[in-house]
């Protein structure tokens, strides 16, 4: 991945937070970005680093290309209920490096 697309992933982080913030109905404030654990692998980013102020946490529910911004509201009576869609936001970078998988076997 260039730094070009690892920096456009942590701006769409960013935005994704800000757009949580700003539209929670619970006024909750981001904490955690739920990412497919192939994209963290991707970006080269590990669960635990702390992206835009939020903890990158994998997530096999999240579908590869998107994210999903959790917050302190949510959980233990407050926040949103299992049946309650969740906003995803699309991850940014496009693109993959291929690595040669050797040489063909006849």
């Amino acid at each position: 991945m260039t730094i070009d697309a690892s920096a456009k992933n942590m701006q769409a982080v960013c935005r994704a937070r800000e757009q949580h913030d700003t539209s929670c109905p619970w006024n909750g404030t981001g904490t955690e970005v739920h990412m497919n654990w192939f994209d963290i692998e991707r970006i080269g980013w590990e669960e635990g680093d702390v992206i835009c102020g939020l903890i990158v946490v994998g997530d096999e529910k999240v579908a590869t290309g998107m994210m999903r911004v959790t917050c302190d509201a949510e959980g233990a009576g407050g926040g949103r209920t299992e049946e309650e869609e969740v906003e995803t936001v699309e991850a940014v970078a496009t693109e993959r490096e291929l690595q040669p998988a050797g040489p063909a076997l006849n």
